[in-house]
């Protein structure tokens, strides 16, 4: 009596769901910018809604330069090199095309059950050095001494550049979103939106001074947004980022400085302050809402340390007369 065995194959994917391999060549041959328009879909609860509209600011660059969508399994080097050096004629700066292809490469692994990685060989993906972005505290304060006329854009533009700095580097983002409810007797509380990091705000006079110069009926602190629809409300934000900065570059003008201002000068200057003042690393790092130290480093790395030299010259001073 004969017998016949009967071989089932599974492929298990990260979502822990058993696919056959016939599964895998649909997902791979399918319509990419369709699947990934999908996937975000489904993602939209689980991830910040910044990501999200990295991706779809990056797929929409893609269809831009693809003209129509394109299978999975046709994404290759040449499809993507083509892709970077039209964002690069663009006049699109080296980060800002690297955050395209990130975002292409996350949706292409999460998409593909092939990986996709290889294809990225010789692809931009870092992030470049970009120039310094903190300023002096003397600065600081010769913006804060401008003489700006009340109830004008940039004078508010002005106030809430001091409000992230006086807030401990808090990025405009943070601010933008800021509700009253988040206020809480000496402190404000805010999750960060990059991160989720809860980061805890002591108020000081400096701080309740220009909250109070823009007390509304308003939900929010200050007179950014307007919708509290959180889709909406980020559109708002983006276009006020853009007024944001444009604005900053004349008050650097008007204040003398040569640096240009930009929404993250502020920030980089209260970690570059408080490390010149002797303020340990680990603390920066609980101050700026980063979870990793490491991140910390960036924003300082680039500071002229003289304690370096000084505590050589301490060490060497107790023994230089033995081996100097």
């Amino acid at each position: 009596m004969g017998m016949s065995i009967k071989f089932e194959i599974k492929i298990y994917v990260s979502k822990g769901v058993a696919m056959d391999s016939g599964t895998e060549n649909a997902v791979s041959s399918g319509m990419f910018l369709k699947s990934a328009a999908k996937e975000m879909s489904s993602l939209k609860n689980s991830l910040s809604y910044s990501t999200l509209e990295n991706y779809k600011t990056a797929l929409r660059a893609l269809k831009q330069y693809l003209k129509h969508d394109i299978s999975i399994d046709r994404i290759d080097k040449l499809t993507l090199k083509g892709f970077e050096r039209w964002l690069r004629a663009k006049n699109l700066c080296i980060n800002t095309t690297s955050c395209y292809m990130r975002s292409i490469r996350a949706l292409l692994n999460r998409l593909s059950v092939k990986n996709k990685d290889h294809v990225f060989d010789g692809i931009y993906t870092g992030r470049a050095k970009t120039e310094k972005r903190a300023i002096a505290e003397a600065d600081i304060i010769r913006i804060k001494r401008l003489k700006l006329r009340p109830g004008l854009f940039q004078t508010l533009v002005r106030d809430i550049f001091l409000f992230c700095y006086y807030a401990m580097g808090m990025p405009f983002v943070d601010v933008a979103f800021l509700r009253r409810s988040q206020i809480c007797g000496n402190q404000l509380v805010y999750y960060r939106h990059k991160t989720g990091q809860r980061v805890v705000v002591p108020l000081e006079p400096c701080m309740l001074e220009i909250i109070e110069r823009y007390r509304s009926d308003s939900d929010y602190v200050f007179p950014l947004l307007k919708s509290l629809n959180p889709q909406m409300a980020y559109q708002e934000y983006l276009k006020k980022l853009n007024s944001y900065n444009r604005s900053l570059k004349s008050i650097a003008k008007k204040a003398g400085l040569t640096i240009r201002l930009t929404s993250y000068t502020a920030r980089h200057t209260w970690a570059s302050v408080a490390y010149g003042s002797n303020v340990e690393l680990p603390v920066i790092s609980k101050a700026l809402g980063h979870s990793n130290p490491r991140t910390t480093l960036t924003y300082i790395k680039d500071i002229n340390d003289n304690r370096l030299a000084q505590a050589s010259h301490l060490i060497l001073s107790r023994v230089q007369n033995e081996i100097c």
